[in-house]
C-alpha cells in the first residue's frame, strides 16, 4: 500500500515520492514551510521535521545557562572530549611551519654530538694539508 503524503494527505505513488524528513511527500508538495519554493534532496534544510529552504530555515536562539559547578565541568569535559583546544591550537599554529620540540633526550645528545663535532679542529683534507 502506499503512503499519504505529508503536505496534502493523498496517496504519494513511488514516481512521485521524496522521502524525507521521516516522510512520504509528493515531489511537488516538499516545499518550503515559508515561501512554497520546491525543494529537492540536495537543497532542503529540515528543522521540526519540516522542509525549509536556506533563507527561511528558523534561525535557533540560544538561552542563557548559568555557569553552575555542574556545569563548568561539563563544558570542560565536552572541550576535552572533542578536543575544542587540540584543534584550535592547530588552527592558530597554521601556516607558520613546523617548530622542533628541543628538550628530548635525543635532541639534548644529538646537539651535543654536534658541538663536539662543531669544537674538533679542521680536518687535513679542510685545512688545506696534504700528505706525501
Amino acid at each position: 500500500m502506499n503512503p499519504p503524503c505529508a503536505r496534502c494527505g493523498k496517496t504519494v505513488y513511488p514516481t512521485e515520492k521524496v522521502n524525507c524528513l521521516d516522510k512520504n511527500w509528493h515531489k511537488g508538495c516538499f516545499h518550503c514551510e515559508v515561501c512554497k519554493m520546491t525543494l529537492n534532496m540536495k537543497n532542503y534544510k529540515g528543522y521540526d521535521k519540516k522542509p525549509y529552504c536556506s533563507a527561511h530555515y528558523p534561525k535557533t536562539s540560544f538561552t542563557i545557562v548559568t555557569d553552575t559547578p555542574e556545569n563548568l565541568r561539563l563544558k570542560q569535559q565536552s572541550e576535552l572530549q572533542s578536543q575544542v583546544k587540540y584543534k584550535k591550537d592547530f588552527e592558530e599554529s597554521k601556516g607558520r611551519g613546523f617548530s622542533m620540540v628541543t628538550d628530548t633526550p635525543e635532541l639534548q645528545r644529538l646537539r651535543r654530538t654536534q658541538d663536539v663535532i662543531n669544537a674538533l679542529p679542521p680536518s687535513h683534507s679542510e685545512g688545506g694539508w696534504t700528505c706525501h
